[in-house]
């Protein structure tokens, strides 16, 4: 059953100017994410991820750190973020020259059937 959904975009140029200063890529990004995450696009993909992903568990707060999205092998985005037992959460992410856009959905998976 889906428990929430979230959306958020984000301009590659708004993102390209606050990453002028080096500490808001540091305060937005984990380690991890700044080792495999250079180019503007993958950042401001990460920001509207992170912003959407803030939404679908609209009942609580988070922090940029608490919330981290790394590139599977073939290139889906892999989110690592605390959730309740049997809560799922489903996330795209797309660029394209001047924008980018994320939306996640939040998911409460119900236990199996043992018959």
């Amino acid at each position: 059953m889906i428990i929430g959904v979230g959306t958020d975009i984000v301009s590659l140029e708004r993102i390209r100017r606050a990453a002028m200063n080096a500490r808001f890529v540091e305060r937005i990004l984990t380690r991890r994410e700044r080792e495999e995450f250079t180019s503007i696009a993958e950042i401001a993909g990460r920001w509207a991820a992170k912003e959407a992903i803030a939404k679908a568990l609209s009942s609580r707060t988070l922090g940029w750190q608490e919330v981290e999205i790394l590139r599977g092998s073939q290139g889906e985005p892999l989110v690592s973020v605390q959730l309740p037992p049997g809560q799922h959460l489903h996330l795209s992410i797309s660029h394209e020259r001047e924008n980018a856009v994320a939306f996640a959905v939040l998911e409460q998976r119900q236990p199996a059937d043992i018959s």
